[in-house]
């Protein structure tokens, strides 16, 4: 199956692979020479996920989403590029109506027209649902996971999850240390070394809350229901159940920040956001405010290694105030 790459938590994975592709969640590489040159003002992310998606000789797709401007902006520039056809999938902000819940679902159609287009063949409802049930299952094994393994390996079964279902190996691994919930939105590969800092420095990272953690996976399926209307299903248990920061209002990320924090006795947040992301710059004040435990705000800038180098000071001082 040829490749279709993406980023977004709001792309069902299921429905590239009911239409016999391959979806391909990126975590890109930040570093190495651009092949977009200049374009001042772009995000760290947007811009690794550009060059990685022009670098992907393979791919048949890619498919973006409008959950924020600079991913809006990558898609742009991707359309100019001919050789690789890209998608962008209207998320609406506004997710409480009814006319936004079946504006979602008809974006699934179109998406579903676009992955015809590039080779896919349009799924029946048997092969919808039992794609959706498989994903269901490697899903439920990497939640099982979150207290035995180290929150990257999490991180990346999550990810390797929406590309083949997800490993079935058991890791086991001591969680002591203090510990830290991890927020904000996409990480690119070089940032991964925050649950390496946090662990060196006696944490642990015990909720992932980035784009890429456990709070951007669907809601498990309802077995009753999936039957009747595999579709709906599907577009529920992703637009209606994930909490994001950019939806409005955004009171579900919160709701669901506050249980998590106060299940998994998190002793302090750690949030992470880029240069240039209007949507969670906006919020780091407000969460602050907000935690009921200590929040540490960290920003990543474009080439600035010297921000990386001081990442693991930073980590270290604020585990030392909780400890």
């Amino acid at each position: 199956m040829r490749p279709v790459v993406y980023s977004s938590p709001f792309v069902p994975a299921e429905w590239i692979t009911a239409h016999g592709l391959r979806p391909t969640r990126l975590v890109p590489r930040a570093r190495g020479p651009s092949r977009i040159g200049p374009l001042p003002g772009l995000c760290p992310f947007a811009r690794a996920f550009i060059d990685e998606v022009l670098a992907r000789d393979d791919a048949a797709g890619a498919v973006l989403a409008t959950t924020c401007d600079q991913m809006r902006r990558a898609a742009d520039v991707l359309a100019q590029r001919p050789d690789l056809p890209a998608f962008l999938m209207n998320v609406p902000s506004t997710w409480e109506t009814v006319t936004a819940q079946r504006l979602y679902r008809e974006e699934l159609k179109r998406l579903g027209r676009f992955l015809h287009r590039i080779g896919g063949e349009a799924p029946s409802d048997r092969q919808l649902i039992d794609t959706m049930l498989a994903f269901d299952g490697a899903r439920a094994r990497v939640r099982s996971a979150c207290e035995r393994v180290p929150a990257r390996r999490l991180a990346e079964m999550a990810i390797v999850l929406d590309d083949n279902m997800g490993p079935r190996e058991e890791v086991s691994s001591s969680r002591g240390g203090v510990r830290l919930a991890l927020v904000g939105g996409p990480l690119v590969s070089e940032d991964f070394v925050l649950y390496d800092a946090v662990e060196a420095a006696g944490g642990v990272i015990v909720l992932d809350a980035t784009e890429q953690g456990e709070r951007t996976m669907p809601a498990p399926f309802d077995r009753r229901r999936i039957n009747d209307d595999p579709l709906g299903e599907l577009a529920d248990a992703y637009f209606g159940a994930i909490p994001d920061v950019f939806r409005r209002p955004n009171a579900g990320f919160y709701a669901w920040l506050g249980r998590e924090l106060i299940e998994r006795q998190v002793r302090g947040i750690i949030f992470h956001r880029y240069n240039w992301c209007d949507t969670w710059d906006a919020e780091a004040c407000r969460l602050k405010e907000w935690s009921p435990v200590p929040v540490l705000l960290l920003s990543s800038g474009e080439g600035h290694d010297g921000a990386r180098a001081r990442l693991h000071g930073q980590v270290q001082a604020f585990l030392e105030v909780l400890a």
